[in-house]
């Protein structure tokens, strides 16, 4: 069997290798919100095992003292560093727990400096500090892990790690075996290589939640248009034979109706292409105002959109074209250089039993649009193939 310290070591190199990995990420391109938190975490870990393993050769206001803050701040940092990964603030509500923790653990470490009787108090104290903040890290990767299995996993490792440490308190209490961490037993073998363990799926967990939202945020990259934020040609292209036979299994009918912003070419030559892609933006805010939360709005070229109503018959997509229509002739884009007023052609069609995939209703769509393009403009036209 190992001796305690050299487990200590060992469970201090790996800190160390998790601490370098964390800055790296944090200078990395790679860097991600709540990184620098981790990295900070880990450095405050790392302080405290470095510290623990040399109990007995320095003053226990370090070895004790400085450690165990160091141990609860670590903690208490990675905390925030979840909590800013998945997007949620650090009010001003979790900012006084984290205080309350650390200053508590401060109290219960610096009490027995003084006086050794209350080394129980201590350990109930600290166990239940450290189980209690274990616990809110599995809150916030369970609260947010969605689909994510990695995020539910380390979330099952932390409330593993507050039922480890509370027994652990409690056996120290019961054994009396206060200061006893460098003889060699089996909980605290147990305990240390357990530790050792969580540390390093708990950075290869981390790891796998930044490469899971990059790659999340390349997908949304591929499908969405950087301009408007809408759903580009490609998420539309992207919808199969088997999903669009879902959609109509699920909603027994769609209407499509393809938009497109009339003279739009003559507003980017007389104003500018700044002031046309703002004029983009504004049509898709005021499009968009327009839908229910289950319709789909595509920007599919330059000022070209389509719009999927799911369950809606032909008089419903109809009318919807006409509340667009008559919304964008009536809300004009207000610029520095004027007022622009716009309209908008609309085609729709339906589909029917016959479609097995999406391609020929995109046509009849478009040929919708170009009829009224072609009669007048600032109208809404159905396919006739689809009457």
């Amino acid at each position: 069997m190992l001796e305690i310290r050299e487990l200590y070591a060992s469970l201090t190199a790996s800190a160390a290798i998790s601490t370098v990995a964390f800055f790296w990420l944090y200078f990395s391109r790679f860097s991600r919100r709540g990184v620098l938190w981790w990295a900070m975490a880990m450095t405050c870990y790392l302080l405290c095992l470095i510290l623990t393993t040399y109990r007995g050769f320095i003053p226990p206001f370090f070895s004790v003292l400085v450690a165990n803050v160091s141990a609860t701040a670590g903690y208490v940092f990675f905390w925030f560093g979840i909590r800013v990964f998945f997007s949620r603030s650090l009010t001003r509500k979790v900012w006084w727990c984290g205080i309350t923790l650390i200053t508590l653990v401060i109290i219960a470490s610096e009490i027995t400096l003084f006086d050794p009787r209350l080394v129980t108090s201590k350990v109930l104290i600290i166990s239940l500090n450290y189980a209690t903040i274990n616990i809110l890290i599995a809150y916030e990767l369970i609260r947010n892990a969605r689909q994510s299995n990695t995020a539910k996993g380390m979330g099952g490792i932390n409330l593993l790690n507050a039922i480890i440490i509370i027994y652990r308190g409690i056996h120290i209490v019961r054994t009396e075996s206060f200061n006893l961490y460098f003889i060699t037993g089996w909980t605290t073998s147990a305990y240390i290589l357990w530790t050792n363990a969580s540390l390093l799926l708990t950075t290869v967990g981390l790891i796998l939640l930044i490469l899971e939202e990059l790659n999340a945020k390349l997908t949304r990259q591929a499908i969405e248009d950087p301009l408007t934020g809408l759903l580009n040609r490609r998420a539309l292209y992207s919808i199969t034979p088997e999903d669009f036979l879902d959609l109509q299994n699920t909603h027994t009918s769609l209407g499509l109706l393809m938009l497109d912003i009339d003279h739009f070419k003559l507003v980017n030559d007389t104003y500018g292409h700044i002031i046309g892609d703002t004029l983009l933006k504004h049509f898709a805010e005021e499009v968009s105002c327009c839908l229910r939360s289950t319709d789909i709005l595509y920007r599919i070229g330059g000022e070209e959109f389509l719009i999927i109503a799911h369950g809606v018959s032909p008089l419903n997509t109809c009318a919807l074209g006409e509340r667009i229509r008559k919304h964008i002739e009536q809300t004009p884009l207000v610029t520095s250089h004027g007022t622009i007023h716009h309209t908008v052609s609309i085609g729709y069609t339906m589909t029917t039993p016959d479609d097995t995939y999406l391609k020929p209703v995109l046509e009849r769509a478009d040929s919708a649009l170009y009829y009224a393009k072609n009669h007048g403009r600032n109208r809404v036209e159905m396919s006739l193939e689809a009457a």
